[in-house]
């Protein structure tokens, strides 16, 4: 609220100067009282600016943690499931090597090439590797 100052004149007095006084003093209390509340509006208002930004921080805070978490955890899912692949693809070429051993023919064959071994009478010639 605006201060009023009167320019005194010499020709002009007032009625009553003890109203005149009143009436000047309680503008100045309400000029003060005016000033107090805008400070402690803006204090309330620094206050509530804080207590938001902290709130902020402490979600984003949580956010961040809960995206690294996931992060991690998909980076397992994913070397999990590679391992498995991996795995599965084992087991099928074994589940395939036990399917072709106990076929006589390729267990006659695997002996012959792998082992050296022959039938009874039978002559094995060793031919040297053609290098070129």
């Amino acid at each position: 609220m605006a201060v009023y100052r009167q320019k005194k004149q010499s020709n002009i007095t007032p009625l009553n100067s003890a109203i005149a006084r009143e009436i000047h003093n309680s503008e100045l209390a309400n000029a003060q009282a005016a000033k107090h509340y805008r400070k402690a509006h803006a204090r309330r208002e620094k206050n509530i600016l804080l207590i938001g930004a902290l709130v902020a921080t402490i979600f984003a805070v949580q956010l961040l943690i809960g995206q690294v978490k996931l992060h991690a955890a998909n980076q397992k899912l994913t070397k999990t499931q590679d391992r498995l692949e991996h795995v599965q693809k084992t087991n099928k070429q074994l589940a395939t090597n036990v399917k072709r051993l106990k076929n006589p023919t390729y267990l006659q064959q695997l002996l012959r090439d792998k082992y050296g071994y022959s039938k009874p009478g039978e002559i094995i010639y060793n031919l040297p590797a053609d290098n070129n």
